[in-house]
């Protein structure tokens, strides 16, 4: 009968510490009052028998504990004492945060209409996300796929094929034709990859000319897809950085336009006569 008696207040006990854990405390902090106000008064060496928390853990939540309201000190024949504050502290405490919540909340509902002026004013400033390591650069292209709009191109061919797998990269384009995404790709490489730009003009429907590695050294790709600028690095550390501005992707579409038309086009799919 003991044993199911010890049990029986061990499970109340517990449930009255996850119930105030909900009104905010810690599980410590819980577990110190609650230990300090079935004691009525203690000192630190009994609470923390009590509790089962260490001397130096229970000196501190003591002091969260003293800062809160929660619990008051006293000496005591020369010994420093603690006792719980009544349990309808902690209403009152709750609803006194609850008020300054409110206060803040229709604060912030007051300035709803002058914030959301400004955030119209700044509606037009670039958003730049970056990206690094390899994984980064998997999230960049997903992101680049899920874009909506057409897409120019500037690759460095032997950089990007040196670091994307095989797969990888049969898997991109063919989602990116899967989103029936027109594109425009200019290849920058030591010598050109006839097969691969065949494959990108015929399978996926894009245009795509050469530019000799000696007349545009690139290591890292640019493009541009409706409203954001892609940039990728691909030495070290691979970088990549997606710049979200019309302004910035209409100029940088126009300097593309100018390239596109400056390549060479004795190589190129669909063939220029």
């Amino acid at each position: 009968m003991g044993g199911d008696g010890s049990k029986n207040t061990a499970r109340v006990m517990q449930h009255i510490i996850e119930q105030l854990q909900l009104a905010g405390l810690s599980e410590r902090e819980a577990r110190v009052y609650v230990t300090t106000l079935s004691l009525g008064s203690a000192s630190v060496q009994e609470i923390a028998h009590t509790s089962q928390i260490t001397r130096t853990t229970v000196y501190n939540v003591i002091e969260s504990l003293l800062e809160s309201g929660l619990l008051t000190s006293l000496e005591r024949k020369e010994r420093k004492m603690y006792s719980a504050e009544p349990p309808e502290v902690i209403v009152r405490m709750l609803k006194a945060k609850a008020d300054e919540l409110l206060r803040r909340m229709e604060a912030v509902e007051d300035l709803l209409p002058e914030l959301m002026a400004l955030e119209k004013t700044i509606e037009h400033r670039p958003r730049m996300y970056m990206y690094e390591g390899r994984e980064g650069i998997r999230q960049l292209s997903r992101r680049y796929e899920e874009c909506t709009g057409d897409f120019f191109e500037i690759v460095p061919y032997e950089a990007l094929r040196s670091f994307i797998e095989d797969h990888e990269y049969a898997d991109h384009r063919e989602t990116l034709t899967h989103n029936r995404i027109y594109g425009r790709v200019l290849v920058v490489a030591d010598k050109p990859p006839i097969e691969s730009m065949r494959e990108m003009h015929v399978r996926h429907g894009w245009h795509v000319r050469y530019v000799p590695s000696s007349n545009a050294p690139l290591t890292g790709q640019i493009s541009v897809k409706g409203n954001e600028v892609y940039g990728v690095a691909f030495e070290g550390i691979p970088v990549g950085v997606v710049i979200e501005n019309p302004p910035l992707a209409s100029a940088l579409r126009r300097v593309f336009n100018l390239a596109w038309e400056a390549a060479p086009t004795d190589i190129a799919f669909p063939s220029v006569r």
